[in-house]
């Protein structure tokens, strides 16, 4: 983790505008972490799809892939494999990587074989187990990160694909929020197209995690490798964002990240005066940019004509007290229309990017991985 704060701007849509009672307002936040960290240990849990649907090239692949990954991760990661197929399977938990224990880990991999169904849920439910009693237990590494790996849809809790409003999708969902609230993300490897897609990245989404789809046995075992790597180069984990309404009421609508990839973010209302939301991990030298969206309900008798106006206190939390940065948007209110002032670009892009992730949320529901990967950019290439 950098324990250098980042560079942060902040624009606004509203710099100069009438006094109103309702006022929409969107900030494009631009966040450059430290390029120059090395990678750092995580607590990671892997959890891998072994049914008959993977067997051959691609659980070979991705056995492949699970080797090397051990033996580029940072010393004292913390290294779990659950396998699954119609029962699951603890292979390791809970061990630390040194160069003794990496060996013995290989030897455990080679020897998996593939088997039986999907049970998908009660793996993920496993694996979010595991990650709740790091936590609970005192664990130090600020990481913590789940894998989830799989080519078909699950047979234990199963859902329609097609149909979103499936109630069993909610359960998966709540693990997904669970894994959020412990600062656990889960990535999700939807392996060729006969994936749940939509499952595969809602439960990314969700926890602010990554869906990568690999399209072949060489791009799975590829793009699980870069997964990891990228894993271990986060320079801050899930950082937070709080905007507080200091002259009334804040409706956060919307938040959505769109460099280096497109994805809408977890947001909640706290109360009318309080809203905050969930950034992705923020990995070192990529650049990130997020919009946020919303309005905000005013007493115009607070309202200072023709001065600025504190009217949101915003902070952004890197995950340590002294990584916060806090600032006040301001708007100028004015009854001179030649001083009324909008940021046009801020909408237009706005309109852009959630047009964006509503074709995203439609490709997911159709099942179609393709599209998806090429409207959110490859998670392991970062194209924006």
């Amino acid at each position: 983790m950098s324990s250098k704060i980042p560079y942060v701007n902040i624009l606004q849509s509203a710099i100069c505008i009438p006094a109103a009672e309702e006022i929409p307002i969107a900030l494009d936040i631009k966040i450059l972490p430290d390029k120059n960290i090395p990678p750092e240990a995580f607590f990671g849990v892997w959890l891998l799809d072994i049914s008959g649907s993977m067997a051959g090239d691609r659980l070979d692949n991705a056995k492949e892939s699970l080797i090397e990954q051990v033996k580029i991760l940072p010393e004292n990661t913390i290294f779990n494999l659950i396998t699954f197929e119609s029962e699951i399977h603890e292979i390791l938990t809970n061990v630390k990587i040194t160069n003794s224990s990496r060996s013995d880990i290989i030897k455990r991999i080679d020897k998996i074989q593939d088997r039986g169904t999907t049970s998908l849920f009660e793996a993920l439910e496993k694996g979010v187990g595991l990650i709740r009693e790091y936590v609970r237990n005192g664990g130090n590494l600020s990481v913590k990160k789940i894998i989830l790996i799989s080519d078909g849809d699950p047979t234990d809790v199963q859902v329609k694909s097609g149909d979103e409003s499936d109630p069993n999708y909610q359960k998966y969902f709540q693990l997904a929020k669970e894994a959020l609230e412990y600062k656990s993300s889960i990535d999700t490897v939807g392996a060729l197209g006969e994936h749940n897609v939509y499952l595969m990245y809602e439960i990314a989404k969700q926890s602010a995690g990554k869906y990568i789809f690999a399209e072949n046995e060489d791009e799975l075992k590829t793009k699980m490798i870069i997964a990891t790597e990228q894993t271990a180069k986060i320079a801050f984990s899930q950082p937070t964002m709080q905007l507080t309404g200091i002259l009334g009421k804040i409706d956060l609508e919307d938040a959505a990240q769109y460099k280096p990839t497109v994805i809408r973010m977890p947001f909640n209302k706290v109360n009318d005066q309080l809203a905050n939301a969930t950034f992705r991990s923020f990995e070192a030298g990529d650049t990130y940019q997020i919009l946020v969206k919303g309005k905000l309900y005013l007493d115009k008798s607070k309202i200072n004509m023709e001065v600025p106006n504190k009217i949101l206190g915003l902070e952004i939390d890197f995950g340590k007290p002294e990584m916060k940065i806090q600032q006040d948007i301001t708007i100028k209110f004015s009854t001179d229309p030649s001083k009324f002032k909008l940021n046009q670009d801020i909408n237009k892009k706005y309109a852009n990017v959630f047009s964006q992730a509503e074709e995203i949320a439609d490709c997911t529901i159709r099942g179609d991985a393709q599209a998806t990967q090429r409207i959110q950019g490859d998670e392991t290439k970062k194209i924006g």
